[in-house]
């Protein structure tokens, strides 16, 4: 059993392995918040925060790319630029040319530029972000026209030496093109300093990083909420599995009698309801003083950040705030657990064995819980296999209803803040959990029906 746990966890690390990249790559594309304004007002913060965020590195192991491009692009910031640069290395192929070219426009111009202003000030500007040398070739044109209205002498003269080191860089990268060099295929190696390895060992280690909002590590910000997601829709899994199945082998019991047509009548009705419409008619019922019963006091937990509690202190005081959200998903649980248990008896009361137990003389007891119930369950842990990570993920609609500090409304705020950093994390536990219930129901079908090999003899 245990060596069979051990190599179905294994075969589980491929997937795990392809949605990391998946989620690391859409975390690359949303970008960190850092933009060339930052850059040009505070070099010194924009790469402090660079360096904080590990975006002075790699992004992978290993970058297949072709022999016109370096392998220290990723050093040059900000992204702008290095994209500006990516762009002329790509029509010339020549990376020296072109690195010699951006060196020449971007040189200290802060002392001439505070001294000159309108159209030559907004051309000088202008040149780090065009990146087709013949945009380059029309705009230094109408520099040196630009400069040649300017009054001051010493000003002018420094502004033509440095258009003609600019117009000398760019005669050179239009004569040198390497073209070439765009099909020669390379492969850069840079080992485990790479953002990639950085952010899964984050994951593996637990600490996965920090929120951009808010700047906490983001296993603080997402603990609590996971734990209360967890406590709430495993209790209502282990409710609706409890009773539903039970239910379903009496309603399979009863096939075609009145109770059996009336309990698959009230499931149904209880599955169709939207679970806020459920949830809401609940609330009614239970917490309304006026028109309901009044029995349960309060419906809003309050956050376990705010309580000043340990965790488990905090849900044990709010426990009578889990009854409702509970109550709301066992019950439209309850029907999907209840029909299919029901539907697995009914097929498995036809097979063979059914038939020769009964005809032992066995008991209608011992047949249905003996001999049926094991086999029928395999809809049921199919059923658990892909409900639980669904539920764990989309319960959203549940949590907003109750105003319940769980993973769905952290989800809600994350995206409405673009707190990319939370969503991708959040990513990741429910590909995990997804992975653990699946890994979970293969030792369920072992345990249902021994037929079923742990190990290849």
């Amino acid at each position: 059993m245990l060596r069979y746990v051990i190599r179905r966890l294994l075969l589980a690390l491929p997937t795990l392995f392809v949605i990391s990249l998946l989620t690391f790559t859409m975390s690359r594309f949303t970008g960190a918040g850092l933009s060339a304004e930052l850059y040009r007002g505070n070099p010194a913060a924009y790469l402090a925060e660079v360096k904080k965020l590990g975006l002075d590195m790699p992004l992978f192991y290993f970058e297949l790319t072709n022999a016109a491009f370096p392998d220290t692009l990723y050093r040059i910031f900000p992204f702008e630029d290095r994209e500006h640069l990516a762009e002329l290395t790509r029509q010339s192929g020549n990376w020296p040319a072109t690195s010699r070219l951006w060196q020449a426009v971007t040189t200290e111009l802060d002392p001439d530029l505070e001294r000159i202003s309108g159209p030559a000030l907004v051309g000088f500007k202008n040149l780090r972000n065009l990146t087709g040398t013949d945009k380059i070739s029309s705009a230094l044109k109408n520099l040196a026209w630009q400069v040649d209205t300017i009054r001051a002498e010493p000003l002018r003269l420094s502004l033509k030496n440095r258009l003609a080191n600019i117009e000398k860089r760019l005669a050179e990268l239009q004569m040198q093109r390497q073209i070439w060099k765009l099909y020669v295929p390379t492969v850069h190696w840079y080992g485990h300093q790479n953002q990639y390895h950085r952010w899964i060992s984050g994951f593996i280690t637990g600490n996965p990083g920090n929120s951009i909002v808010t700047g906490k590590p983001l296993l603080e910000e997402l603990r609590p909420r996971l734990l209360t997601t967890l406590i709430l829709n495993g209790a209502a899994m282990l409710l609706a599995f409890l009773i539903g199945v039970p239910l379903g082998v009496w309603m399979a019991r009863r096939q075609g009698r009145p109770e059996d047509v009336w309990m698959r009548t009230l499931l149904l009705f209880l599955y169709a309801i939207p679970v806020i419409w459920l949830g809401s008619l609940l609330i009614i019922l239970l917490s309304r003083q006026d028109i309901g019963l009044g029995c349960i006091e309060g419906l809003n937990a309050e956050p376990w950040s705010m309580s000043g509690k340990p965790f488990w202190t905090w849900a044990w005081d709010s426990r009578e705030k889990f009854v409702l959200p509970v109550l709301t998903l066992t019950l439209h649980l309850l029907a999907l657990m209840a029909m299919q248990m029901r539907g697995g008896i009914l097929e498995v009361v036809k097979q063979d064995f059914i038939r020769t137990a009964r005809a032992k003389g066995l008991s209608e007891n011992l047949v249905y819980w003996r001999h049926a119930f094991r086999n029928a369950l395999f809809p049921v842990i199919t059923l658990f296999a892909g409900l639980f990570p669904a539920i764990f993920s989309g319960s959203l609609v549940l949590e907003y209803l109750f105003d319940f500090p769980g993973m769905g409304i952290k989800m809600q705020t994350a995206f409405i803040n673009n707190d990319y950093a939370v969503l991708f994390a959040m990513v990741m536990f429910v590909a995990v959990i997804t992975i653990l219930s699946n890994v979970l129901a293969d030792l369920l079908y072992a345990w249902a029906d021994p037929r079923v090999r742990l190990e290849k003899r």
